[in-house]
């Protein structure tokens, strides 16, 4: 029994292996010659895929691949561990986070409104909202959807977009109305990624289609594909079995060491990146939305539909050359691929396709931020940027410190995203990019060149922020806690009473310093371990503490204006070691307050 048994395992492991072959020899049988855009012969491509994992297992932890052309799969395959430490393989049942590429369901949405004329991509988006539902503004010039899509509404970054506790995950409306980004730009003026200008988008797709978002994308995007094992859900509540699923997945980072916990972290804008599934379904997903000569996409009644939504949205700048089609950004290998690549803080995952030959590819892994399957192996398929037409065309590397556009420039979190200034290389030619004078055109995200005054006089005040937060400390322990009792006790040793009638006010300059940049740190802290948490539940004690900024810079205020009426009544004439000590104390002071002006470290309103 034993035996028999034994034989039909082996048996039933023939015909899966039989059938992965099939796959692959079925591509190739069909076109012998055929080749993907970099010019590897379908027959190579799995000895070409498996020698590159090969050279990265050290690092890698689980990945499933899946490419494909017009005609059907020609390559699919799962690597690694969902689980390391247990010796649990990746497997036709793992699941991992889609990412940002869950973005791509909500511009299907949204092409689906406009096929049936319930939305037009030029119309003010107000006109799509509840009333008054914008409430931080700053230009007059309607946004549309084409710039929701295009990532140019002009919205800064926003921290506040996930949490570690499902209770505290409430309505896409609740979500986006309690803690809506400024607008900084002009619509239409820069690209700058943004999380909360798509969940936006998704909840028009639920105001103009009258159906959670959820169930929209269920009804009209998932059962007319057979996805059965991808949920979009917050927290997975529309999917137990992927819910389930999830939860045992293991996830690593880039260099495969585990991460704390599973990697789970609810979204509360989740259209933006909470679609969570099995490799089969996002290959299915793929491709459909695919351009293809043979099969028409189910997703749309019209197919010109489908051509509509693979004309460019927006450019690089006056170069042409095509940056955005309706949501899907393009990127630039040997040839130009549209898709779109997503990172949680568990996995990462990239669906891109060349529209010319319909050959796509979709990766997932469970590693957070992970390129060496998720960007660079999409080499091996589509070609290097070196060989592309674009690569010929004659670029200077930008000259001086520039800044991303996804940051944040107003409010009390701007003096960190203030701080990120960086510079291009030579490693830049190596992918392309549009300069045209200050403003670098890039695919997700603009850069702008910052002068060398504004560099200067930003660092200046981070250092004077942070010097005379830390002068208070040391002034405090070792003049107050350590210095000043042992001059005391010496002072009385040779019957002498020296007073500093000063020392009073300089401890207690250093006192409210020392908490401003404790209270700035410890946000700081909380922001870049957990605001990725961001939590919105926690949006009021980020405000408490900004309140707290304020409220200790109007004190340091009031110390400085009263501190001469003080010195000129009581007419010190205290040594210069003291006269310099309240000279130092002065300054940095003063430094640190203008440093929090400048920056609206007080503005608890605008969190």
């Amino acid at each position: 029994m034993k035996h028999i048994r034994t034989i039909l395992a082996l048996f039933l492991l023939g015909i899966l292996l039989f059938q992965n072959s099939i796959v692959i020899v079925y591509a190739t049988e069909a076109k012998k010659e055929s080749k993907v855009p970099s010019g590897i012969l379908y027959n190579d491509i799995p000895e070409t895929i498996e020698s590159y994992v090969e050279k990265h297992t050290e690092t890698m932890a689980g990945m499933s691949v899946a490419l494909y052309d017009g005609n059907g799969t020609i390559y699919q395959n799962d690597f690694g561990y969902a689980d390391k430490e247990n010796n649990i393989l990746v497997d036709e049942q793992t699941v991992y986070d889609w990412g940002s590429t869950s973005k791509l369901l909500i511009w299907i949405s949204v092409m689906q409104l406009v096929e049936q004329d319930k939305l037009d991509l030029q119309e003010d988006i107000r006109n799509y909202l509840p009333d008054g539902f914008l409430k931080n503004l700053s230009y007059d010039k309607a946004i549309t959807m084409l710039d929701l899509m295009n990532h140019q509404a002009g919205f800064q970054e926003t921290f506040f977009t996930q949490t570690a506790d499902e209770k505290k995950v409430g309505s896409l409306e609740e979500a986006l109305s309690s803690h809506q980004p400024k607008q900084i730009y002009e619509p239409g003026e820069v690209t700058a990624y943004s999380n909360w200008g798509a969940a936006l988008a998704a909840f028009i797709v639920e105001r103009v289609s009258k159906t959670d978002y959820v169930e929209y994308v269920h009804k009209n995007i998932f059962e007319p594909l057979g996805m059965e094992h991808t949920s979009i859900g917050a927290t997975y509540q529309d999917h137990a079995w992927v819910k389930q699923q999830r939860e045992k997945l293991v996830c690593y980072d880039a260099l495969g060491e585990k991460l704390p916990g599973n990697g789970i972290y609810y979204i509360f804008i989740y259209p933006a990146g909470s679609a969570t599934g099995t490799i089969y379904d996002l290959l299915t997903f793929a491709q459909a939305i695919t351009p293809n000569e043979n099969k028409s996409c189910p997703l749309f009644k019209n197919q010109k539909t489908l051509e509509q939504l693979y004309t460019a949205t927006s450019f690089y700048g006056s170069s042409g050359v095509p940056n955005n089609y309706h949501g899907f950004f393009s990127s630039k290998y040997g040839v130009e691929t549209l898709g779109h690549s997503g990172n949680t803080f568990g996995c990462s995952t990239m669906l891109q396709f060349d529209p010319d030959t319909g050959i796509g590819m979709v990766v997932m892994t469970n590693q957070a931020y992970e390129t060496v399957y998720n960007y660079n192996m999409y080499k091996l398929i589509f070609g290097k940027f070196f060989d592309s037409e674009l690569a010929k065309i004659n670029r200077d590397i930008p000259q001086g410190f520039v800044m991303n556009t996804r940051s944040i420039k107003e409010g009390p979190f701007s003096i960190w995203s203030t701080m990120e200034f960086g510079e291009y290389s030579e490693e830049a030619l190596s992918s392309w990019w549009y300069q045209d004078g200050n403003h670098i055109y890039n695919e997700s995200s603009d850069y702008i060149i910052i002068s060398p005054v504004e560099v200067t006089m930003d660092l200046l005040c981070y250092l004077l922020f942070i010097l005379a937060g830390v002068y208070g400390v040391v002034t405090l322990i070792f003049g107050g806690l350590i210095c000043s009792p042992i001059q005391k006790k010496l002072q009385r040793k040779k019957g002498v009473n020296i007073t500093h009638p000063f020392r009073k006010w300089n401890y207690g300059i250093c006192v409210i310093m020392s908490l401003i940049l404790a209270d700035n740190a410890v946000m700081y802290l909380r922001i870049s371990i957990g605001s990725a948490i961001g939590e919105i539940g926690s949006v009021s004690s980020y405000m408490v503490q900004s309140g707290i900024i304020g409220i200790l810079a109007v004190a340091l205020i009031v110390s400085l204006v009263c501190a001469p009426i003080y010195w000129h009544k009581k007419q010190i004439a205290d040594t210069k070691i003291e006269k310099a000590k309240y000279i130092t104390t002065t300054v940095l002071a003063i430094g640190m307050l203008v440093t929090v002006i400048l920056f609206d470290m007080y503005q608890f309103w605008a969190i």
